[in-house]
């Protein structure tokens, strides 16, 4: 009967020693602190939150192992069972199976809330930190980038004269002013602005003025223009031939392009016949500008007539000019016969280089171009030439014969300087020519010899 006693006094004294030996974990474990990451952590993970200490801590129950002492000896007040044998085994191994560690301790709301609030601090103050860093970072590079140092010196540019600095930018108006007005009083500033408000009115209006009165001059020029446009009786006349003769313009620009020459002489005369009909227009350039006027072949026409006129007219000068015995002096009938070689001269030239230039021209408009060459109208200039030289030289012999002042030497230098010319210009002397200078060259030796 004293069996089931004994051995529950056993069993309790083994548990009671296995607690002795080892304590719970919240004797020897400090309680950490759950930082506030953690917190959130594990309430994202949807864990329920642990109550407080304070809360927990009634819950726990310790017995007293002076209690378990006394009682252990106590027997029990009733036989027990026979199946009691095997409950207290069953309650032990419950008890040690349910043997939890005590929770650990959390903290209060007050505590949490002090203890965010410095770590909000905490980063308030880091983030001021890491901004004035920054900051200075920032400040550092641009002055490196601005000026960076050198590593290798470039080598030194050449000398040259040091350009003018540019000149400083103008203040700001509102520098200006306060400028202005630390320095002077306010009366000179008010009075100042009141003659630039009146100033800037009288130019705007006079620009306004000048704007009204331009447009005006412009309105005016115009129907000026436009009066005298109508009244002219030039402008009339110009409208009336071209409304009146249009028929005969037509009929003159028909001819110009269909005509046909055999020589130049009928160049020349369809020439004059045209410029008589076109003089019978108020005014030829206007009018013929409203029509298809051939004004290239027309004017080719115009020029070769022109340059055959004024040659042949020199020819024709030069060839009538004879030693009439006038009574006029040596000296200018010598310079009148200079001066028709030098026309002579200059008009071959012209004609070489109209000949160079307008020769496929008038060729493709059928103009003749025979006149041009070397057996036309220029063989007839130096057949002209030759007969200056004649008459020159026998204006110098009878100068020679009666002269007795002793200018023999200079009369006969510029004979012979004169003939070589024509000879030049020539290519060549007649026999005439010749006899007149061999019969000077007689004159030149007796003078030589003496």
């Amino acid at each position: 009967m004293q069996q089931p006693a004994l051995v529950q006094l056993k069993e309790r004294r083994i548990i009671l020693g296995e607690k002795l030996t080892n304590p719970p974990p919240y004797r020897a474990v400090e309680l950490p602190i759950p930082s506030m990451k953690q917190q959130v952590v594990s309430n994202s993970h949807g864990s329920r939150p642990a109550p407080s200490p304070v809360a927990a801590r009634p819950r726990v129950s310790r017995p007293a192992p002076p209690n378990l002492v006394k009682q252990a000896p106590s027997p029990p007040a009733s036989v027990p069972a026979p199946g009691a044998k095997a409950k207290p085994r069953a309650m032990a191994v419950a008890r040690r199976q349910l043997a939890v560690p005590a929770p650990e301790r959390r903290e209060t709301v007050e505590e949490e809330v002090v203890r965010l609030r410095g770590e909000v601090e905490a980063l308030r103050r880091e983030v001021q930190r890491l901004l004035r860093l920054n900051a200075d970072l920032q400040h550092s590079n641009k002055a490196v980038v601005t000026d960076p140092p050198p590593r290798n010196p470039p080598p030194p540019p050449p000398k040259k004269a040091p350009a003018p600095p540019p000149p400083p930018p103008p203040p700001p108006r509102q520098q200006q002013q306060q400028r202005g007005s630390s320095r002077t009083s306010p009366a000179p500033v008010s009075q100042a602005t009141t003659l630039l408000d009146t100033y800037n009115s009288m130019a705007k209006h006079q620009r306004h003025t000048q704007r009204r009165s331009a447009a005006a001059a412009a309105t005016s020029q115009a129907s000026i223009v436009d009066e005298l446009q109508n009244r002219s009786a030039h402008l009339l006349a110009i409208k009336a031939d071209v409304e009146t003769k249009a028929e005969f313009i037509k009929d003159l620009i028909n001819k110009v392009q269909t005509s046909t020459f055999a020589n130049v002489e009928q160049v020349l005369t369809f020439v004059d016949w045209l410029d008589q009909q076109l003089s019978t227009l108020a005014d030829e350039t206007a009018v013929l500008k409203h029509f298809n006027w051939p004004e290239r072949k027309a004017d080719a026409l115009r020029e070769g007539a022109s340059e055959y006129r004024h040659i042949k007219c020199l020819v024709t000068d030069v060839s009538s000019l004879s030693d009439d015995g006038s009574p006029t002096s040596c000296d200018a009938t010598l310079r009148k016969i200079s001066s028709l070689l030098d026309r002579l001269e200059k008009s071959m030239n012209r004609l070489v280089n109209l000949r160079n230039s307008v020769m496929p021209t008038h060729r493709e408009l059928r103009i003749p171009t025979d006149w041009m060459l070397d057996s036309g109208i220029v063989s007839k200039m130096r057949l002209a030439s030759v007969n200056l030289a004649k008459v020159y030289m026998r204006r110098v012999l009878k100068e020679l014969d009666r002269d007795t002042t002793g200018n023999e030497d200079n009369l006969v230098a510029q004979s012979v300087r004169f003939t070589y010319r024509v000879h030049q210009f020539a290519g060549g002397l007649d026999c005439e020519a010749m006899h007149k200078f061999e019969e000077l060259r007689r004159r030149v030796q007796p003078v030589s010899s003496a």
